[in-house]
């Protein structure tokens, strides 16, 4: 019986960026990632989002702090969909930003959650994307 390997080329192990820029739950997030097989890739500045930064790769989860300071959803959400249109667009943010979670959700977002229930579930949530 003979053996034989297989040589295929490495598959690019899925990625979650995550714009926001809070150190601490950046650290969990990161966490989370690793148990679901997932790479992270963080941008502190969503203003700095460009078409150029998806040119490399193209992240299976868009993940959005809604309570970064001076984010434009108004701008955001579009140019993500017109550079990422099959991409998934998650929000969170603190219950007391309800404004906030709503207008993310009227502006397309596919998921907006409270910052605790985004806590609780997040690597469920990373487990079930697709590989």
């Amino acid at each position: 019986m003979s053996h034989t390997t297989d040589e295929s080329t490495p598959v690019e192990m899925p990625s979650i960026l995550f714009l926001g820029n809070d150190l601490m739950f950046q650290s969990k997030i990161s966490a989370a990632c690793t148990v679901a097989g997932l790479k992270l890739k963080v941008q502190r500045n969503p203003s700095a989002l460009s078409p150029e930064s998806f040119e490399s790769s193209v992240p299976a989860l868009v993940l959005v702090d809604l309570g970064l300071p001076n984010l434009d959803l108004h701008n955001l959400v579009p140019a993500i969909r017109t550079a990422l249109p099959s991409v998934k667009l998650l929000g969170y943010g603190a219950h007391v930003l309800a404004d906030r979670l709503d207008e993310a959700g009227q502006l397309g977002f596919d998921a907006v959650l409270t910052r605790g229930q985004f806590d609780r579930d997040m690597v469920n949530i990373f487990q079930s994307i697709p590989r």
